[in-house]
Order: structure tokens, then sequence, then C-alpha cells
């Protein structure tokens, strides 16, 4: 597996703050439970690795990672615990930081961009935001919304998507449901992080994502107080106005 979310942090977070990744191994991986599962028996042993290396604070990206299990959030909660545990540094898993984002916003409703995710992973999102206490407004996947014609093309090995799509599909997802307090846009391997900005002030709404939510956590965990303006409202809270 490879992400690319490391990439983007380094473009977001201020000077001075260095990111380093290890990855899990799984062959034929694909973003679906079954394998995920997989690659989390060895998320202790890359933490380990990462704290080893001086880390001060540990993510894990890929948000699905939060809510495959069949126990959903209670299981990610003891997950993230674990990992602190083993690795001895705060971790932040990108499933959970989207969590506390939201609740750290007061918002309570959603609409949800899920772009690649498989129809099994959209059940199991919507579940994992219910049991977080968020009413899920709408949900919808490329292939619901018509912006890809065949499934077939989720179920390829990709870790980037075009922005194109992600914009157009968290259009589609506020305009669906106008009533809702944000719309969040998921998936680490849509880069978002250059869109956000763009779409709050088309859709006069904040915009979450599967990166600024992580980004927001790590760089909380890390003590960072310099507001981040150009990325999106969440990021603008890390430091207080005024």
């Amino acid at each position: 597996m490879i992400d690319n979310s490391h990439l983007e942090l380094m473009n977001v977070a201020p000077e001075g703050v260095a990111v380093y990744q290890t990855v899990p191994y799984v062959p034929g991986f694909r973003v679906d439970a079954g394998h995920i599962l997989q690659a989390i028996e060895q998320l202790e042993h890359c933490a380990l690795a990462l704290s080893a290396g001086g880390m001060d604070v540990i993510g894990q990206a890929g948000t699905p990672f939060s809510f495959a299990h069949d126990d959903g959030l209670a299981w990610a909660r003891k997950m993230q615990a674990r990992l602190e545990e083993v690795a001895q540094k705060p971790v932040t898993m990108m499933g959970l930081s989207i969590i506390d984002a939201l609740k750290s916003c007061g918002y309570e409703s959603v609409a949800v961009a899920s772009t690649y995710y498989s129809d099994d992973l959209c059940a199991r999102y919507t579940r994992f935001l219910d049991d977080a206490g968020f009413r899920v407004l709408t949900l919808k996947n490329w292939i619901h919304q018509g912006l890809l014609p065949d499934r077939r093309l989720l179920e390829q090995p990709r870790y980037w998507y075009p922005n194109s799509l992600a914009y157009q599909s968290a259009r589609a997802v506020a305009e669906e449901s106008p009533e809702a307090d944000c719309i969040l846009l998921t998936g680490g391997a849509v880069h978002t992080m250059d869109i956000i900005a763009a779409l709050e002030a088309d859709l006069q709404k904040p915009v979450i994502t599967s990166d600024s939510a992580f980004f927001w956590s790590l760089l909380t965990k890390l003590g960072v107080k310099e507001r981040l303006d150009g990325w999106g409202e969440l990021l603008s809270r890390l430091c207080p106005q005024g």
C-alpha cells in the first residue's frame, strides 16, 4: 500500500514540521474490509517503527481502517488506545480524526461524498458516523452519483483520483442535503487540500475532508498554534481568532 497523505501534510504544515512514513504490506491490496483488516494486523509494528525513529506524533492514514471492523467506532477507539500504549506516543487514526473534528466544530448533521468507497464501505461508514452521534443526511459514492460509469473502475488499485471528481461529488451531496451542517468529503486517496477553500466559498458551508481532519488532529497533538489560512475553516481553528 502507498499513501500520499504525508506529502499533502508537508504542503500544509508550517516550517519545522517533518513528516515520515512507513507502510504495512498486503499482497494484492484493495480498498475493502478484508484487505484492510489484514493491513491492520501490522499497525502495531508500524507504530513501533515510527516511535523508534523519533516521531513525536504518529498518524494512521486511511479512513476505512477506523470502520472496516464489524465493531466500528468502539473498536477504533480501542485500537487507537492500543497503538498509543505500544508506541508510547500520541496516535491519530484518520477515521477517528474526522469524528473528533466534527465534534470539535459542533456539527450534528453531515452530507457525505464517499468518493471511491464500495457499497459495503459506504454502509459501514454510515453506521460509524451514526454510532458517533451524527445524522447522515446523504452518503453517496461516485457510482451512486453517476460520476463514474463502471464499478470496476473503483476496484482497481489506485492511490490518487482527480480533484474534479471530488469537487463535483461534494457539490452534489450539498445540493441534495442543503440543511446539512457540514459537507464531509472522505477518502485519503483524494487529495483535497487544494479545493477545500474553493468548495467552502462555492457552497457557503464548511467542508471537512479526510486529509483536513487528519492534519488538524496531528498538528493539534504536535502543539502547532500557527494559524493556517487558505486550507479551509477547520485548519484556521488551530489558532484562536484575533
